[in-house]
C-alpha cells in the first residue's frame, strides 16, 4: 500500500512539473511574438515618417529652391550668377555710368543715303604762303630780330644789312604774315643772295587729290567734297582739276582748306569723298550703332533699365548711314558711340551663365 502511494504521489509531481513548464514556454513564446509586432510596428511608423520627410523634400525642391550647385529651379529663380532667363539681351547701366564710359546715343530717323567715290591724297601749301626772304644787297648783318617759330606780319622789320658797296644800311621787312621756319645767318656775318629767313603762311591749304583714269569722268569742277582727316571732317569746294605732270598717271583735284584754327597739318595724308548720287530713306541709323552677334546684326536700344539687345533688317549704306528697314520704330534711341562696350559686356555675361 505505501508503494501505491509513493506511485502516486510521483505522478502528480511529475503532472504539476509538466504543467509548471508548459506554462513558462507559453509565456516566452508570446512575449517574443509581442516583441516582434511591436518591433514591426516601429519599422513602419519609421518607414511612414520617412516617406512624409522624403515627400516634403520632394515638394520643397518642386517650390524652387536652389540645389547644391545655386542653379535655377522649374520655377525660374535666379541662379547664382544673378541673371534671369527672361532678360536675355538686356544691359543693366545707368545714365552715370554711360557718361563715365562715353556711351552716347541717337535717334532713328529718316535719313539719306548717298553712292559716293572716294579719293585719297594730302594737304599742301599754297605757293604763294611761301616766302624766302633774302637781302637786296650783299653786306654785313647788322640785326636779325626774329628766330624760327615765331610769327611775323607782313611788313614786319625783321633785319638790318650794311651794304658792301655804299656801307649804308638798309632794313629788311617781312613780305607775307606767318611763321619763320628757317634762318640762315646771324649778327655779324656776311650775306649775299642766299635767303636769310623763310616764312609759312598755313593759315590756308590746299586738299590735293588723286584723280585716276577711270574716275576722272565722275570727278568735275564745283563738285562739292567731303575731306577727312582723323578726327576732322569738313565739306569743301573742287576748285581745279590739274593735269598730269611729268610720269603722273593721275590728275589732281583741288580743295581748298581753311586752316586759321591751326586744326590742319601740312602734309597730312586724306581721304574724300564726292557725292555722285542721293536716296532718300524713311528711317537710318549711325553705322557705328551696328554690331554682330551670332552672326545678327544688332542695336542696342535704350530702355528704363538700360539697353536691350535688338536685331535690324539693312538695307542701303553708306560711309556714316545705313538704311533701316525693321527693327526700330522712328524716334527710338538707340547706342551709337561705343556700342561696342555693350555687346562686350552682353557676351561676357552670357558666357558666364553657361555651365
Amino acid at each position: 500500500m505505501n508503494h501505491s502511494i509513493s506511485k502516486h504521489l510521483f505522478a502528480r509531481s511529475l503532472a504539476v512539473l509538466m504543467a509548471l513548464v508548459l506554462s513558462v514556454s507559453v509565456q516566452a513564446s508570446t512575449e517574443h511574438q509581442h516583441e516582434e509586432q511591436h518591433s514591426e510596428s516601429n519599422h513602419g511608423h519609421n518607414e511612414l515618417h520617412q516617406d512624409e520627410h522624403d515627400h516634403q523634400e520632394g515638394h520643397k525642391d518642386s517650390h524652387g529652391h536652389k540645389d547644391e550647385h545655386g542653379h535655377e529651379d522649374e520655377h525660374g529663380h535666379e541662379d547664382e550668377h544673378g541673371h534671369d532667363e527672361h532678360e536675355e539681351g538686356q544691359v543693366h547701366i545707368s545714365a552715370e555710368q554711360m557718361a563715365i564710359s562715353g556711351i552716347m546715343t541717337d535717334s532713328a530717323q529718316a535719313g539719306e543715303i548717298k553712292k559716293v567715290l572716294t579719293l585719297y591724297g594730302s594737304t599742301v601749301l599754297p605757293e604763294q604762303n611761301v616766302s624766302h626772304v633774302s637781302a637786296r644787297f650783299a653786306g654785313l648783318i647788322t640785326k636779325l630780330t626774329v628766330e624760327v617759330g615765331d610769327k611775323v606780319q607782313a611788313g614786319q622789320k625783321i633785319a638790318e644789312i650794311e651794304s658792301n658797296a655804299s656801307l649804308k644800311r638798309y632794313g629788311i621787312t617781312a613780305p607775307i604774315s606767318g611763321v619763320v621756319v628757317s634762318r640762315h645767318g646771324n649778327v655779324g656775318e656776311m650775306v649775299s643772295d642766299k635767303a636769310l629767313v623763310s616764312i609759312v603762311d598755313s593759315s590756308q591749304l590746299w586738299g590735293e587729290f588723286q584723280v585716276f583714269h577711270g574716275q576722272k569722268n565722275r570727278v568735275a569742277v564745283g563738285q562739292k567734297l567731303s575731306v577727312n582727316f582723323e578726327q576732322l571732317l569738313t565739306t569743301s569746294t573742287i576748285q581745279y582739276l590739274l593735269n598730269p605732270m611729268g610720269n603722273e598717271a593721275y590728275l589732281r583735284a583741288r580743295v581748298p582748306l581753311d586752316n586759321t584754327e591751326g586744326h590742319w597739318t601740312v602734309g597730312a595724308l586724306l581721304s574724300g569723298e564726292v557725292t555722285l548720287s542721293k536716296h532718300n530713306v524713311a528711317l537710318a541709323i549711325d553705322n557705328r550703332a551696328i554690331q554682330i552677334m551670332e552672326g545678327q546684326q544688332v542695336v542696342f536700344v535704350r530702355n528704363e533699365e538700360g539697353f536691350e539687345k535688338r536685331i535690324v533688317t539693312l538695307g542701303k549704306k553708306d560711309s556714316q548711314k545705313t538704311e533701316l528697314l525693321s527693327g526700330l520704330a522712328e524716334g527710338e534711341e538707340y547706342a551709337v558711340e561705343k556700342s561696342f562696350l555693350l555687346k562686350a559686356d552682353l557676351e561676357k555675361s552670357s558666357a558666364g551663365h553657361v555651365h
